[in-house]
């Protein structure tokens, strides 16, 4: 799922989206935040004003609003739209009012004060974070400073970031701050995917990170992103057999999930005259994440015939890195019989450390240009 993370340094016209400065200010009737089109448009939506003629030029979406301050979430409904007159795409819809229990809450913001846009959502965007952050907030400043300098100045006032460099700003805030929802943390990312496998580990981290909570919506989300990453982490092991048949290091291979989605393995494949039956298991993370095998998986590996793992790591556009275990009957064995449940109780799965086996050298694989696919 690609991040479309953006930092804007806020006009005096785009703080009349909050009802109070508004009034206060006396600066125009904007009533909305302008989402500069060189970031929204061409790097975030390029498709999207070709789309206005069916989702329209008022697109409503989930808006959660943090800070300034380190003020928690406040979520609300609102809309991005366009219109003819305007030369850039608005966060607009109506105005932002002050919590009812927290009065004066945007009062603090002042123009060129820092925000951070998280938008989701593929064809158009659906939900929005907003980070909100506040020169003249004690609890903002350190951020404030770090990132002040990242804006280019001028007319060009929002540009595309990394979670990266968000991590690398929030260094110093204290924990509840909520720039933390929006930072780049790989023990988080692992976390959530175990936990979205049903984990108990990820739950017990995920539940030790309260600055971080997970929606029912970031759960799902990483459902599906993960099963994207399992089917695209077999059509990548698919590239290397095909890679590996074409060199004669292997023969006569079969993509057997691709006709059999409740396969307790991927694929087949014979190596000097071994037949293998051989497990894809996928993460756009590093090698060292959990990976769960099912117990149907378990039983299979245990049998005589040879079982490999092929651990599928760091998938981006450009490929993937893997990693081979051979032969795990071994620990598959070693599982099994550590299960002892009463009657009537089962264990549909397991989470495993790729720690507790031993693995061949890292391997790159490269996706094949469409010539050649």
């Amino acid at each position: 799922m690609p991040e479309r993370l953006a930092l804007k340094r806020l006009t005096a016209s785009d703080l009349t989206f909050f009802e109070s400065l508004f009034r206060s200010l006396n600066v125009g009737n904007q009533k909305s935040i302008n989402l500069n089109a060189d970031v929204f448009i061409e790097s975030f939506y390029p498709n999207l004003p070709a789309l206005v003629s069916t989702l329209g030029d008022r697109i409503t979406v989930s808006l959660t609003i943090l800070g300034p301050a380190g003020a928690p979430a406040y979520v609300l409904s609102r809309a991005v739209t366009k219109r003819e007159a305007y030369k850039n795409w608005r966060l607009n819809g109506e105005f932002v009012r002050d919590p009812e229990d927290e009065p004066g809450r945007f009062n603090i913001l002042a123009a060129g004060d820092l925000a951070i846009f998280d938008f989701t959502g593929e064809s158009g965007p659906q939900n929005v974070s907003l980070l909100l952050i506040a020169a003249n907030s004690p609890a903002d400043k350190p951020i404030y400073d770090k990132l002040n300098t990242v804006v280019p100045g001028g007319r060009r006032t929002m540009i595309e970031i990394t979670r990266d460099l968000v991590a690398t700003a929030a260094i110093g805030a204290p924990a509840p701050h909520p720039i933390w929802t929006l930072a780049a943390d790989p023990e988080y990312d692992a976390a959530l995917e175990d936990a979205a496998l049903g984990g108990s580990e990820g739950v017990e981290k995920l539940a030790a990170k309260p600055a971080k909570p997970v929606s029912a919506a970031t759960l799902a989300a990483k459902k599906l992103a993960m099963e994207k990453n399992g089917r695209d982490g077999e059509a990548l092991a698919w590239v290397r057999l095909n890679s590996m048949q074409e060199s004669g290091l292997c023969s006569s291979i079969v993509w057997v999930s691709d006709s059999n989605a409740v396969s307790s393995f991927d694929f087949t494949a014979v190596f000097g005259g071994t037949k293998v039956r051989i497990d894809a298991k996928s993460t756009s993370g590093k090698f060292n994440q959990l990976f769960h095998m099912s117990k149907a998986e378990l039983v299979a590996a245990a049998k005589d015939e040879r079982y490999d793992l092929w651990r599928i790591y760091l998938i981006d556009e450009d490929g993937a890195r893997l990693r081979v275990a051979e032969d795990i009957a071994k620990t598959a064995k070693a599982v099994l019989a550590g299960i002892s449940l009463p009657k009537g109780v089962t264990v549909d799965a397991v989470s495993i450390n790729p720690e507790i086996l031993k693995w061949g050298d890292e391997i790159l694989i490269e996706r094949p240009d469409e010539d050649d696919e």
